[in-house]
């Protein structure tokens, strides 16, 4: 009884965060182009200080996909544990949406790192 609780809170909670998956990648491009018009006229060290900071941020979300990863990799070597596959497909869709995630934050370290390199270039 308790295993079906806490699947049905589960699924229920899945389909009430699909909307999110569905409409993030609309507002991404929003979300980019206000965040490059907030960071004009940044000094180069506040360009490094954000590409550290953000560095930091993509080595935990690498992290956290590698367990993931794993976790998943486990499910795969023993489906007895999951017999349908929900625990090990509902890995793979966090495992896909941290890893957009680290890709986006690996693109604005790049960007940081190419405006501080401008802005040295510029001196």
């Amino acid at each position: 009884m308790n295993k079906k609780i806490f699947i049905s809170f589960f699924l229920v909670g899945m389909l009430l965060s699909l909307p999110q998956f569905v409409l993030a990648s609309e507002s991404s491009q929003e979300q980019n182009s206000s965040w490059k018009l907030e960071t004009q006229g940044w000094s180069i060290q506040d360009h490094m200080a954000a590409a550290k900071d953000k560095e930091g941020e993509a080595q935990s979300l690498q992290s956290r996909v590698r367990h993931l990863g794993e976790r998943i990799a486990h499910f795969e070597k023993k489906p007895h544990f999951d017999p349908k596959g929900i625990h090990r497909n509902s890995m793979k869709l966090i495992a896909s949406t941290l890893t957009g995630e680290l890709n986006r934050l690996n693109k604005e370290i790049a960007w940081h790192f190419r405006q501080a390199d401008h802005a040295k270039l510029m001196e």
